[in-house]
């Protein structure tokens, strides 16, 4: 409309330090950190494709060096989906091992799987994502007790 050059990015699933404190990986590490199970609503079936957030981060910084991608909407994802409920035993087992899960009901606006197709991206910009998820919970439960004091009540409230 205005002559300027833009690219959209559609990012899926984005977690990480300073993530919403309101999806399920930040829900599960401080309900472990609390000594209290994880809860997973459905039946754990459920999958996604988490993007940790230096991908995102990449992809935004490559769009600042090159006008290849003007015009195009890209995914930016991890292509690396996990189901709910290994995702809830990736977190526990690193911080509460003997805790059991606890199912609750599912949600109906929640989707069932998520996963990005990030062919564009890669063609263009050579993205690739290079954090999968279980390297990307650890390095976040460790963000996240460095920030626990101001952090948590967010998780907890939310």
């Amino acid at each position: 409309m205005y002559g300027l050059p833009t690219v959209s990015l559609r990012y899926l699933t984005v977690y990480g330090p300073r993530m919403r404190p309101n999806m399920a990986i930040s829900n599960f590490v401080s309900r472990c950190l609390h000594d209290e199970p994880p809860v997973i609503y459905g039946d754990g079936s459920q999958t996604r494709d988490f993007t940790y957030v230096d991908d995102v981060l990449w992809a935004n910084e490559r769009l600042l060096d090159t006008d290849v991608a003007d015009g195009e909407i890209m995914n930016v994802g991890s292509t690396d989906t996990i189901d709910i409920e290994t995702l809830a035993e990736v977190v526990r087992n690193q911080l509460a091992p003997d805790l059991d899960l606890v199912y609750g009901e599912r949600n109906d606006a929640d989707a069932e799987h998520t996963h990005a197709d990030i062919s564009k991206a890669n063609e263009l910009l050579g993205y690739e994502p290079t954090t999968d998820i279980r390297e990307g919970v650890s390095e976040f439960i460790h963000w996240y007790r460095a920030n626990k004091e101001w952090y948590d009540p967010l998780v907890r409230n939310s």
